[in-house]
């Protein structure tokens, strides 16, 4: 009679807390919603999204699991809609059982047409996103609603994130966070609104309703991904636990491999025999940081490969080969051995997350730098492009955590140190061939810090046709007709070792198609001769906050040779001073002046974006430095005949 009473006090005990899946179903006899004329006139929208989030405690075994249930009704109204929401994609990363799916649209007539399970398929490594379950709605057309919901049980995870906005308008999203007497914490981003505590069906909850939420917006100087409307949460058994808990956790664990207290016997030999081998005893650090990263970059492998010895760093270092993460034990007995201080640093990809310093989140922890306090300078070891330098423009303006070798922390903001790292200077002369017929274009250009970089890696990396791409890019894009007589480069090895040498590009260029006759006199489109510029002409109101890559700075001269017999007209298009100031302080501006010294125009050009983050609130401001340099693209200059 007790084990019965045991047994029956155990059911009802998991019955009160019965999954809220379970009980959540859709209407049994739906109707078409009504939308105004403008939610019409979209292709698609989403009159309901819906996500629930239950953890759920074993009374037997204390096991949790994680049930997430996905409800949506999309009306389409072309077919754009349908085409964009007539095949259903459910992840089966960390899925342990499908609990049900359901699926139905609901024609403009009220006729209703049901999922056919039979036609539900499993396709393995969807373009490397892992493995999906995958379905055709039938019977959408255009002005019908399509409806589907499903639960997925799911491997534990403490962690978790939804997206909550996308390119298509919702006019009700819904989300429901489920701990069941569990700890739990959940927090959203990119909106005012936060979750409210509240009961469902004598459950404690945290619930989210959002209105009428704005299709994703797609603009240039923005974060986008990193800008959508979304929500990340932890649930866990331990009640004790805290946000600083996790950091410590995780700190910790990267101490345990990124800072040896002894280097590899190895890595001495190597930084001896191999690295500093015939270098002066009073390199600077500079120096030497940059040969050791030359030396890892040009001897060791980054792989994909789950073989657990490539985190062994005796195997990493015999077969010079690593995974993503593991690269770093190389980095770190390699400063060791060489007794260089550093700092390792966690962050993100600034365009996917922003790092939030007061809530943890695994997710926003993916890129992996190492930072040499003395000198201010990064060492990024996955990115094959860079050398020792300021951060990569990816993560440039990002929180991170930085941990040193007495696994001390502290949360900064990743900024630039040097302001002047990165600039282009220009020097162009340019003069006429003697029947007036072509412009010739001979040009000297420097690039420092980040252009420098990138021009050097592509030039290195690129091949066949993509090279001659970007040598159009190097010399005036987008001028037809244009021929190519001269091309040279320096420092273009990839292995620097003197800071922020620049690449230096000298070309010469012509091209007939910058002059038009017009009568005895000549119309020259000089301003083209800088290439094609980013313009901001929008006429909506501006969304996402403005985010340059990097802070940079443009030089230009252009002395252009005044043919005898000839008089310039239309100067004026040349003179345009745009400029943007902060309470006092000049965040970015464009200058561009002329003078006529003897026989010669003379075009000076300075453009400068001092930060790499503006306030929205000046958007117009902003936009009007980008658009000067295009409309000084446009700029034309008159010769006429005396």
């Amino acid at each position: 009679m007790k084990k019965i009473l045991i047994i029956a006090f155990l059911f009802t005990t998991t019955i009160s807390f019965s999954q809220y899946y379970k009980t959540y179903n859709w209407e049994e006899n739906p109707k078409l919603h009504e939308l105004t004329e403008n939610e019409n006139s979209k292709s698609s929208i989403a009159i309901l999204k819906k996500n629930i989030v239950e953890f759920k405690q074993s009374a037997i075994t204390n096991n949790i699991s994680v049930y997430e249930t996905t409800h949506s009704i999309i009306r389409v109204n072309d077919d754009t809609g349908i085409a964009k929401h007539n095949q259903i994609y459910i992840s089966m990363y960390n899925v342990k059982k499908i609990k049900g799916i359901k699926a139905r649209t609901i024609s403009k007539e009220g006729k209703v047409t049901n999922l056919d399970e039979n036609n539900i398929k499993q396709i393995e490594n969807v373009e490397e996103y892992g493995d999906f379950q995958i379905f055709a709605i039938e019977g959408a057309k255009i002005g019908s609603e399509i409806e589907v919901l499903y639960t997925v049980e799911k491997e534990f995870s403490p962690f978790g994130s939804k997206t909550l906005q996308f390119d298509y308008p919702i006019k009700r999203s819904e989300m429901v966070f489920i701990t069941n007497n569990l700890t739990g914490n959940i927090k959203t981003y990119n909106t005012d609104q936060t979750f409210d505590r509240t009961y469902l069906e004598d459950k404690l909850i945290e619930e989210l309703v959002l209105t009428d939420i704005p299709a994703t917006v797609e603009e240039d100087y923005a974060t986008n991904d990193a800008n959508k409307i979304y929500v990340v949460y932890q649930c866990f058994g331990n009640p004790d636990l805290t946000q600083e808990d996790f950091w410590n956790n995780i700190i910790s664990n990267i101490a345990s491999g990124f800072f040896p207290e002894k280097a590899a016997k190895v890595t001495t030999e190597e930084v001896e025999k191999v690295i500093l081998k015939n270098q002066k005893s009073d390199i600077s650090l500079y120096t030497k940081a940059n040969l050791l990263e030359n030396y890892i970059k040009n001897n060791f492998t980054v792989i994909d490969n789950r073989n657990p010895q490539a985190n062994e760093i005796d195997y990493i270092l015999k077969n010079k080969s690593a995974s993503e993460y593991s690269i770093l034990k190389a980095y770190a007995h390699f400063l060791k051995a060489m007794q260089i201080e550093y700092q390792v640093v966690v962050t993100a990809n600034r365009f996917e997350h922003k790092f939030d310093p007061d809530f943890y989140n695994p997710n926003a922890l993916r890129e992996f730098m190492i930072y040499l306090p003395e000198i201010k300078q990064y060492i990024s070891p996955t990115r094959i492009d860079y050398r020792l330098s300021e951060a990569p423009s990816n993560i440039l303006g990002n929180y991170g955590i930085f941990i040193n070798k007495d696994v001390e922390y502290y949360f900064a903001k990743i900024t630039q140190y040097d302001p002047d790292y990165s600039r282009i200077k220009r020097v162009m002369d340019i003069s006429f061939s003697d029947d007036f017929d072509k412009v010739i274009i001979d040009e000297y250009q420097e690039y420092s810090g980040h252009w420098g970089i990138q021009n050097r890696a592509f030039m290195t990396l690129a091949s066949g046709q993509q090279k001659e791409d970007f040598k159009d890019q190097l010399t005036g894009s987008g001028i037809e007709d244009k021929n190519l007589i001269k091309f040279e480069v320096e420092n273009e090895d990839m292995n620097q070792t003197e800071y922020n040498l620049p690449y230096i590009v000298k070309s010469i260029t012509n091209s007939s198609a910058l002059l038009e006759e017009a009568g005895d006199s000549y119309i020259f489109q000089v301003g083209k001769v800088i290439g094609i510029q980013s313009e901001l002409y929008q006429e909506k109101e501006r969304v996402h906050p403005i985010e340059m890559q990097y802070p940079n700075q443009y030089n230009y001269t252009i002395t252009v040779d005044i043919p005898k017999g000839y008089t310039l007209e239309g100067l004026e298009s040349l003179e345009i001073n745009k400029r943007m100031e902060v309470d006092g302080e000049l965040l970015c501006k464009w200058l561009s002046e002329y003078e006529i010294k003897d026989d010669k125009l003379i075009i000076t050009i300075e453009e400068s974006y001092y930060i790499n983050e503006y306030p929205i609130e000046h958007y117009e401001a902003f936009r009007s430095v980008i658009n000067a340099a295009s409309d000084f693209n446009k700029a034309a200059i008159l010769f006429s005949a005396e």
